[in-house]
């Protein structure tokens, strides 16, 4: 429950107007909103949460925030009003009081890549072990964090929570409102040039959850990733992580079981834990290993690893092998695409055991910035280095990587349905294919069409 004093206090608001003593629940979504909830409406470029006050109130029967400045808006609002300066802020100002109220630990992941897969991995790691609540699926912006924040019940034993960013300071930001005991990141990778310019700027973004980490708490480096494997902070415990490099957790690949992934040793110390993961690409295990890391040092048991890292499966969209209906099989990385996770997923591809063909559809890399064009060449030398059969490109922005294959291998598609029409009928039932994008090109309907 809410008391509407808790809530009074946690925005930093004055009360306009109350109507009840308490909520059942914070709602930011006026379709969505139930009896009891208390709206906050949020407000973007092309939307304004303000608008919709009317419709929550007739959903929930409660109140709403609403910025000071809408006289015009709360001066015929029902049901209790309570008025703040800016109503996003607002939400996360209650996210920060209410991670005040929390005990339990927190723990905080980020990184250019696998930051989904090493928090939900950490978390069927941990589930039944103990209480663990954590933000779904990949809800990692302010908005995502803060709900997740706003719905915890009681103190559970530990809280998971990915972090996500696009523009500078949003990480730094994110760690205020989690104050997180144990931190992660995953790697630097370039991604989201558009609002952070360039790999260092990746970098000090990313670090911002370090230096937002609590005073006695622990970062996990990733000793492997030059830009991090240095990073050190007084008072916090350090703890490494790597496959290449001497650290305090490692892992080793033992057996390479093609499309059922990989035999592993995960090794602490003088200790072996012996396991496999389905997950594709070796640079998963990295993902599987930072879990591990986390897992092992919030008190689960090597023998709590070697059962439950077997029954994790890839997500979809994330280097999942699915069969098709024609018997050829398509690895589904449709989720995102950025240069690092472009080449992790076309050399996955190139080892992959295949007897028939070995087929790339790649869609164009987005928010790169000023070095979009220089990144898409780097790909078509990666992609003309390889020994693929047939190579399928979608998107402007990949007649860049085009004119660096040559030599008429690779197809150039402006839309889906053209490339979908050229693909019918030439995929075999011994053929790979490996299908990835950035997210807003729908690469998930090139997959769903193939299978």
């Amino acid at each position: 429950m809410w008391p509407v004093e808790s809530i009074v206090r946690g925005v930093k608001g004055t009360a306009y107007r109350v109507e009840g003593e308490s909520f059942s629940a914070i709602s930011t979504d006026s379709r969505t909103i139930g009896p009891g909830e208390f709206f906050i409406p949020l407000k973007g470029p092309r939307f304004d949460g303000h608008l919709f006050i009317d419709a929550a109130y007739e959903r929930s029967g409660t109140g709403s925030l609403c910025d000071r400045a809408r006289g015009e808006i709360y001066g015929h609002a029902r049901g209790t009003i309570i008025l703040v300066e800016d109503t996003n802020q607002a939400l996360l100002d209650l996210a920060s009081s209410k991670r005040g109220e929390t005990e339990g630990t927190f723990v905080a992941i980020t990184g250019s890549n696998g930051k989904t897969t090493t928090k939900e991995l950490l978390v069927h790691l941990l589930a039944g072990l103990f209480p663990v609540v954590s933000n779904a699926k990949n809800y990692n912006n302010h908005v995502g964090v803060a709900k997740t924040m706003l719905a915890i019940e009681g103190s559970p034993r530990c809280a998971i929570f990915e972090l996500g960013t696009n523009h500078k300071g949003e990480i730094a930001t994110l760690t205020s409102i989690v104050r997180p005991h144990m931190s992660l990141i995953t790697n630097i990778n370039p991604s989201h040039l558009e609002g952070l310019r360039d790999l260092e700027g990746v970098r000090k973004e990313k670090l911002g959850l370090f230096e937002g980490t609590l005073a006695d708490g622990t970062i996990f480096i990733n000793a492997d990733d030059p830009s991090l494997a240095p990073y050190r902070r007084d008072g916090c415990l350090r703890r490494t992580f790597g496959m290449r490099e001497k650290a305090d957790f490692g892992l080793q690949v033992t057996h390479d079981r093609g499309l059922e992934g990989f035999e592993i040793a995960l090794t602490r110390g003088g200790e072996k834990i012996r396991t496999i993961t389905h997950l594709l690409g070796r640079h998963n295990l990295s993902n599987v290993l930072a879990a591990a890391a986390l897992a092992l040092s919030l008190g689960a048991s090597p023998e709590r690893l070697r059962e439950l890292i077997p029954t994790f499966e890839p997500y979809k969209g994330r280097l999942k092998p699915v069969r098709s209906r024609r018997g050829y099989t398509v690895v589904d990385d449709a989720y995102n695409a950025n240069p690092a996770s472009m080449a992790w997923a076309l050399r996955t591809l190139s080892a992959l055991p295949c007897r028939g063909k070995r087929v790339a559809i790649l869609g164009e890399m987005r928010e790169l910035g000023a070095r979009t064009s220089e990144y898409h060449r780097e790909l078509g030398r990666l992609v003309g280095n390889s020994a693929l059969s047939m190579i399928l490109l979608l998107g402007t922005e990949m007649k860049a990587a085009a004119e660096e294959i040559g030599n008429g291998r690779a197809h150039l598609f402006e839309e889906k349905k053209g490339l979908l029409d050229f693909v019918a009928g030439k995929l075999g039932g011994d053929d790979i294919v490996l299908v990835k994008g950035s997210r807003g090109l729908g690469m998930d309907e090139i997959v769903e069409a193939l299978v």
